[in-house]
């Protein structure tokens, strides 16, 4: 057991480190884009970045089902040892990003004038946002297959390329971002064409490690001559040639394929309701409310971007074990992670803790603001502490493709969160959003744990197949 438990460890750890650094850039590409044209002092701008990159945030965090879905598959089929179907759905996740581009490109005027309906900007803001949006949609089809090959390379176990290119995205961007804005003084403007560029930068990095990975793949498949670390462009045209249009849309696993990521998107979109619904209930009960629960907020976000490097994990090597039928192996990376992910809310809740006011300092000077915020400190530690279980499961339930259940068990948590909120509201007040929000996270974590163990996504010991 503990020759288990060490292997599982280092499994984990391999794959959670560079997938916590490659999430820890996410939010970089937003701040340096304001950095750089908060530099060149122009409001007018950075206030066109910040709504625009809003609207972009929720347009791929809808979108972003692309990336989970693809590492359940590709992980499922490195557990069974089939490197042509690992090949067949990377092309299938290819082919939805390229859609999803398309559409985007299409219905970027209905989309664009939605959102600032929404957003009910001023006159010159709405202007220099539409600007901003009309030149960075250009990058949808960088975008959009980035989740491809960012799920397709967890999915083979390969967490370092992500990071590798989630780093060549932000360098490029500092690059192109001060080219375009202190060297040709182009503004908002500037700053969208150096995005663009930039997330182009990272599709050609996709492709060439794509290809290396593959080189690989097909070398060790075919000539056993060839010197171990030699890249052979013969091996890679020939395995690619192996694989036909017909492989990569046969109508079974292409069917299974896009029930898989439907059912992510919808869930997507119930997440994306539950969060919008904080905001957007914030704002009705005052602009100060809505500061301070966009800084208590901020608290969330880091606490989740550490989670999700252990949950792409989970994913990862619970759709391998799944894959090759190794339950003990799922077990034992079950096991762990959710040790590690309890070690892991334990030091945010300690650091939360101990460092609570200094770190809302780094965002407001405000007196007012820091005082009403010590009444929320106990909920900042309660999520801490108890929202973990819910990122968890996710990354089991993704990698082994039991995303239906993940739909279901999502949309019990919010309907909990929307009744718990409308029924303590008029007692609580601003206190009602975060025991919501606690109970959302606590029933999103309470249900696929019963779910794990009734439906087999985790089984028992005794377990001798699938």
């Amino acid at each position: 057991m503990k020759a288990e438990a060490l292997q599982a460890n280092k499994e984990i750890l391999r794959l959670a480190i560079p997938n916590l650094v490659s999430n820890l850039t996410v939010p970089l590409l937003g701040a340096i884009d304001l950095a750089m044209i908060g530099h060149a002092d122009d409001l007018a701008a950075m206030g066109a970045i910040s709504l625009g990159s809003m609207i972009f945030n929720f347009i791929y965090w809808a979108l972003g089902f692309l990336r989970m879905g693809t590492c359940g598959f590709t992980a499922q089929a490195v557990g069974l040892k089939n490197e042509k179907e690992t090949l067949c759905i990377l092309f299938r996740a290819l082919f939805i990003a390229f859609c999803g581009s398309l559409l985007l490109l299409v219905f970027q005027t209905p989309i664009l004038h939605a959102a600032l309906l929404w957003a009910k900007p001023e006159a010159d803001l709405a202007r220099a946002t539409a600007s901003y949006f009309q030149i960075r949609i250009w990058a949808a089809p960088a975008a959009l297959s980035a989740f491809a090959f960012a799920g397709w390379f967890i999915g083979r176990q390969d967490a370092k390329s992500p990071m590798w290119v989630s780093i060549g995205i932000n360098l490029a961007n500092i690059a192109f971002n001060y080219g375009f804005v202190f060297v040709k003084g182009m503004g908002a403007e500037g700053v969208a064409w150096g995005t663009v560029c930039a997330q182009y930068t990272g599709l050609l990095l996709n492709m060439g490690f794509a290809a290396r990975s593959l080189n690989r793949q097909f070398r060790n498949a075919g000539d056993k001559a060839l010197q171990p670390k030699r890249f052979s462009c013969t091996a890679l045209r020939q395995g690619l040639e192996s694989v036909r249009a017909s492989d990569i849309f046969q109508s079974r696993p292409l069917k299974k394929f896009l029930n898989v990521n439907t059912d992510i998107f919808l869930r997507t979109l119930l997440t994306i309701f539950v969060f919008s619904f904080f905001t957007a209930q914030s704002t009705r009960l005052g602009n100060q409310y809505l500061v301070l629960n966009t800084l208590l907020y901020q608290f969330f976000i880091f606490y989740s971007y550490a989670m999700d490097g252990f949950s792409h994990a989970a994913e990862a090597l619970s759709g391998k074990y799944t894959g090759g039928s190794r339950w003990n192996e799922k077990r034992a990376v079950v096991k762990q992670v959710f040790r590690w992910g309890a070690g892991t809310a334990a030091v945010f809740c300690a650091c939360y803790a101990a460092f609570y006011t200094p770190i809302l300092r780094i965002f407001t000077q405000d007196s007012a603001l820091l005082e009403m915020s010590r009444e929320y400190h106990f909920w900042i530690l309660a999520i801490a502490l108890t929202g973990f279980p819910a990122f968890l499961w996710d990354g089991v339930y993704a990698g082994s493709l039991a995303t239906r259940s993940m739909l279901v068990t999502m949309a019990l948590a919010a309907s909990g969160f929307l009744a718990a909120y409308c029924l303590l509201v008029p007692s609580l007040h601003n206190h009602a959003m975060w025991t919501a929000m606690t109970l959302f996270l606590l029933l999103r974590g309470g249900l696929m744990t019963g779910w794990a163990f009734r439906s087999g996504i985790l089984p028992g010991k005794n377990t001798s197949g699938k």
